[in-house]
């Protein structure tokens, strides 16, 4: 088993996904690495395991300095709790991986220096500034992707391994 200071923090964002089996999400998923799991304050925003909370429990949560990253999308907070985090890194074989939005990203990168942060972009786009401090820190990893080219995934993967490495 790794020591829990051995194991990494790999965060994805970016506006390119795929369900593809041989996307980075699931590859790295498959390679040990877990990931931990988020709540809402609502319903899921999509297929993740959610767990809701209220309003309430999430405000206390943050009074207490329990939440590690959130977001609010409409009237609705989602985000990771500082206890779901450690549960997954101490579970996990490689580390922790977070795949999400910008905003939630940057705040676990600025938690975690040692986190790596991928932005999956068409060529040419922009970054959300949220993402600025992670790459004033070095932490930021932009990989230009065009998901229709075969092997771009494989491509990918290569980068994040000589990343993470």
């Amino acid at each position: 088993m790794v020591s829990l200071s051995a194991k990494k923090v790999v965060c994805i964002t970016g506006s390119l996904w795929t369900h593809k089996h041989d996307a980075p999400r699931h590859l790295l998923v498959k390679e040990g690495f877990m990931r931990p799991r988020w709540f809402t304050t609502g319903r899921a925003l999509h297929d993740a395991d959610y767990k809701a909370i209220s309003k309430t429990s999430f405000q206390l949560a943050q009074a207490e300095s329990s939440v590690l990253a959130f977001m609010k999308y409409g009237q609705v907070f989602t985000g990771i709790l500082k206890d779901d985090f450690q549960k997954a890194l101490e579970e996990s074989d490689s580390g922790v991986l977070v795949v999400g939005f910008p905003e939630v990203i940057a705040q676990v990168a600025e938690n975690y220096l040692q986190a790596k942060v991928f932005a999956f972009k068409p060529e040419g786009s922009d970054l959300s500034e949220s993402l600025d401090p992670a790459n004033k820190r070095g932490q930021l990893h932009r990989i230009d992707i065009d998901v229709l080219e075969t092997g771009a995934w494989d491509e990918v993967m290569a980068e994040i391994k000589a990343a993470i490495t």
